[in-house]
């Protein structure tokens, strides 16, 4: 058994890559990393695997693409195995979902790789990324601003579709590949598109990674030890901090979570920016590509800011707002109601937008308890009707102990109201427009009490929907 095989085997034995007999789709493009891997698994892997290709013509190099699906279904029909190929318009999709050039082929050969796992009944898809694409990824993660698991680079394995995908060249370099292909009399195809300068990574791979190779020919070593250790310790404080975000965790919902910001804070740093991480992975459904450390590292700061309230507009309509000591992850903004104003009469309940109550309720005062969520007032010095509505700009409130009124903002500052609830807190007033009460918080000097076995007109307000 030669190096390059030796290395492979090696790297398949030590990550579990496959099992005896199993079937697998293996991706092949028909350059040297395809042609490699797929030779390698017909011809030195052993294990009895049942191997089938799949091809991806993404109708962006004409003839020259049209060429390559030919020659990956010849090759397949000299080996006697299946080759499922597919046509995928990837301009169309740019257009429709104004996504990039790179990130449309990719969705669109995935989405078929999936669909040709499950009518297959394979459970692994195999890829030939290599140890230089390990490199390559490294670096550009560490350019665009990736967390610190995406700047462990590539993994060897992990969940895909109906099963998993794997990848057992990345311990290998470029020119060893290159150099199995020759020593075997590989035909390949090669892409011209590879070798231009159009993209982040074809300029890292094309004259940053070589260099680096001339200051060390190890690197490919060096950085392969660096994706290992990062994984190991990522794994271990992805558990630690499963273990300590559902004490930070006051609700949850479908696309929706409130923090509590007081607990998160006291955690330790590299825990608290792990916790963003898992509740932005658990809101989207897919995680932009244009999300990035800089959005992980601006939530920690509006997190940790003395000002007690803010806000950021996160990739894909994620909002992310600070109210004191809570935090709230949604996409759609809880204050999109519009304001409301309702008459409230003796025996009518209200149902308010929020889900809150509001009763009207005549009858004696005994046994009534002092709280918050209860307002009493004299019928006959209450000016009639009552009304139920949102607060407007400028409104006040007279209080006992006051010698002026209080502005209704300021009393919601005070009261650390969440600034996306004060828009929906409801306002009591009278028939004159004098603010009776704000339930939960103050009661008007001008509501007279009533005194102990008098009629009495009494409201009821459920705080705790809000």
């Amino acid at each position: 058994m030669n190096r390059f095989s030796t290395k492979v085997r090696s790297y398949i034995d030590e990550h579990s890559l496959f099992t005896q007999g199993e079937k697998i789709i293996v991706a092949v493009s028909g350059g040297p990393d395809s042609m490699a891997l797929l030779h390698y698994l017909l011809n030195e892997a052993g294990m009895a695997l049942q191997i089938e290709a799949a091809h991806v013509d993404h109708l962006l190099r004409g003839e020259e693409s049209a060429a390559d699906a030919s020659f990956v279904q010849g090759f397949c029909q000299t080996q006697g195995i299946p080759c499922h190929i597919t046509n995928v318009n990837v301009k169309e999709k740019m257009s429709e979902s104004g996504i990039g050039l790179q990130e449309a082929a990719r969705e669109m050969r995935y989405s078929f790789l999936k669909e040709v796992m499950k009518r297959a009944g394979a459970s692994k898809l195999v890829l030939g990324h290599h140890a230089d694409d390990q490199i390559e990824t490294v670096l550009f993660r560490l350019i665009r601003g990736s967390t610190m698991k995406g700047r462990a680079g590539i993994l060897p394995k992990r969940t895909f579709g109906p099963g998993e995908l794997v990848r057992p060249l990345l311990m290998v370099t470029k020119e060893e590949i290159e150099q199995y292909c020759e020593h075997h009399r590989i035909k390949v195809r090669r892409d011209p598109s590879n070798e231009k300068d159009d993209y982040t990574r074809n300029r890292l791979r094309n004259h940053v990674i070589p260099l680096l190779k001339e200051e060390n020919p190890s690197l490919h070593e060096q950085i392969i030890r660096y994706t290992e250790e990062m994984l190991e310790d990522e794994r271990f404080m992805e558990e630690k901090t499963k273990e300590c975000l559902p004490a930070c965790i006051i609700h949850q919902k479908n696309q929706y979570i409130k923090l509590d910001q007081q607990k998160w804070s006291e955690v330790a740093p590299p825990l608290q920016r792990r916790m963003i991480h898992l509740i932005l992975n658990y809101l989207y459904a897919k995680v932009p590509t244009s999300l990035t450390s800089t959005h992980t590292s601006a939530i920690k700061k509006l997190l940790l800011q003395k000002h007690p309230s803010g806000e950021l507009h996160l990739p894909e309509g994620l909002l992310v707002k600070r109210s004191y000591s809570t935090a709230v992850f949604e996409f759609a903004p809880s204050n999109s109601a519009s304001p409301f104003r309702y008459q409230l009469d003796i025996g009518q309940t209200i149902k308010l937008p929020s889900g809150a109550y509001v009763t009207a309720a005549e009858g004696l005062v005994e046994g009534l308890p002092e709280r918050a969520d209860f307002c009493r007032l004299e019928l006959s010095q209450t000016a009639w009707p009552l009304t139920v509505r949102t607060r407007k700009d400028g409104d006040r409130i007279e209080l006992k102990g006051l010698d002026g009124p209080k502005k209704i903002k300021k009393i919601f500052i005070d009261e650390k109201v969440p600034v996306d609830l004060r828009g929906q807190w409801p306002i009591i007033t009278d028939a004159s427009g004098r603010v009776l009460w704000i339930p939960g918080m103050r009661t008007a000097k001008a509501a007279v009490k009533p005194k102990d076995g008098s009629r009495a007109y009494t409201l009821i307000h459920y705080k705790d929907n809000f």
